[in-house]
């Protein structure tokens, strides 16, 4: 059983706690000085004090990390009209802070103690924890406060109900109103409701579609480099969403989200370069700018990157470097991916065929319904002289591939499929009809059998 639990001893020290002490303690990263200062003033009620209290318990700053203690300085401080802290206690509601972390000690701790004995760890847990260990989530209470906070004009609060209102989450969903709130915070010149209000513009939601107000309310958040609505720029100006397309300023925009590291913005910008759009064409940096998305797992940038060192774009081909970024990309589904390291494999380009593994990741790209990867396989199993050579499975992917190509290539694979079907028995012709079947019910699974 736990002792007893010590109070906390009062200071010897007849110094009086002062709060700018405090601030200045804070800032050279003496927490526990900060604290010294700031408890025994919101102890007795100053706001302020009470609002940095909660901040320190909830980043574990001169105290034990606690979320419970958190909310309650907070609570302190917003019954006081504190607008930081009901915005701070609004998100504690909106979140659930503390005792879903399954790894925060006092929450291991408690479940050890409570197996032994229950009783002994609700009461040594309400002494060590008087506040609780956090408070689960609350919507209506995170409105409450959001509002309050809101109304008194804080920037952050007021898109905070603007996405409430947008989601609806605790309000009726309402896209007029969440506008109406997105503009109060955009007008103090809060970037993310800047973008929030232009999105709501482009899109026509609860306002009238305008995209120069769009472009004006994301122009305004771009200039403080908020990274989401220079990539919207760019977009808008790359395919002349409402305005006449300007290659150039697509590219300047690409360029400031790029820069700072927007994985679409950096294979969008090489892509550019590859085009020659509002840049010079230059394969050179297509790769520059591929490598970076790329290396963040941007699939869309793995995609290239394969087909920019297979294709010999900026430099010799090289294969092998090829089929890493291929393989990258197809491991994340991309369909193009799949087929050009399925025929890599298969033929051995860039080192020696892998049969196995290039016909699985054909079979992959079938199951999304691709049709050159669907031929494809039908070509590979009609080949006599191949190792993958299976006329039940050509005819089969013959068909399918036949069924999903409209054109007059249709035509040409039904022929092939025929001329097949002529050389099976009628019990070969029966397991392809079966395979075809199980295929309408589950393309994945029958893609890897």
């Amino acid at each position: 059983m736990f002792g007893k639990l010590l109070k906390r001893s009062k200071s010897t020290t007849s110094r009086k706690p002062d709060f700018q002490q405090g601030l200045a303690a804070f800032e050279a990263e003496d927490y526990a000085g900060a604290v010294a200062n700031w408890m025994p003033l919101a102890e007795q009620g100053h706001a302020e004090a009470q609002f940095r209290m909660g901040q320190l318990y909830a980043r574990g700053q001169g105290v034990v990390r606690d979320f419970g203690d958190a909310a309650h300085w907070f609570r302190k401080a917003a019954e006081q009209g504190h607008r930081e802290a009901q915005f701070s206690l609004a998100l504690c509601y909106a979140n659930g802070e503390g005792a879903a972390q399954e790894n925060a000690l006092p929450v291991r701790w408690y479940k050890t103690v409570s197996k032994a004995s229950p009783p002994t760890a609700e009461a040594n847990l309400a002494l060590l924890y008087p506040n609780g260990l956090g408070i689960t989530p609350d919507i209506a209470q995170a409105l409450h406060w959001y509002r309050l906070a809101a109304e008194a004009s804080h920037a952050e609060a007021q898109h905070h109900m603007g996405l409430l209102h947008a989601f609806g989450q605790g309000v009726p969903q309402d896209h007029a109103a969440a506008a109406d709130w997105y503009r109060r915070s955009a007008e103090q010149d809060y970037a993310v409701a800047q973008h929030a209000l232009a999105s709501l513009y482009a899109n026509g939601q609860g306002v009238e579609r305008d995209i120069d107000q769009a472009i004006a309310w994301y122009g305004r958040a771009a200039a403080q480099g908020f990274v989401n609505s220079q990539l919207a720029l760019a977009i808008i100006y790359e395919h002349g969403s409402g305005v006449e397309a300007d290659p150039a300023r697509a590219a300047e925009f690409y360029r400031q989200a790029a820069e700072q590291g927007h994985p679409v913005a950096q294979v969008n910008l090489g892509l550019l370069y590859a085009r020659g759009h509002g840049v010079p064409k230059d394969y050179r940096e297509t790769l520059k700018w591929c490598r970076l998305s790329a290396e963040q797992g941007n699939v869309n940038a793995q995609f290239n990157l394969g087909l920019i060192f297979s294709n010999g774009l900026a430099g010799p081909p090289d294969h092998a470097e090829a089929a890493v970024w291929y393989r990258k990309a197809a491991m994340q589904g991309n369909v193009g991916a799949q087929v050009n390291l399925g025929l890599m494999l298969v033929h051995g380009w860039g080192g020696r065929p892998e049969m196995v593994e290039g016909v699985d990741w054909l079979r992959k790209a079938a199951a999304q319904g691709h049709t050159g990867a669907m031929t494809n396989l039908g070509a590979l199993y009609a080949n006599p002289d191949g190792k993958a050579y299976n006329p039940i499975q050509a005819y089969v992917w013959y068909i399918m591939a036949a069924a999903a190509q409209p054109g007059p290539e249709r035509e040409t694979l039904e022929a092939k499929a025929h001329e097949l079907g002529t050389q099976l028995t009628s019990e070969d012709r029966h397991k392809a009809q079966l395979i075809m079947e199980e295929w309408k019910k589950n393309p994945k699974l029958v893609a890897t059998a």
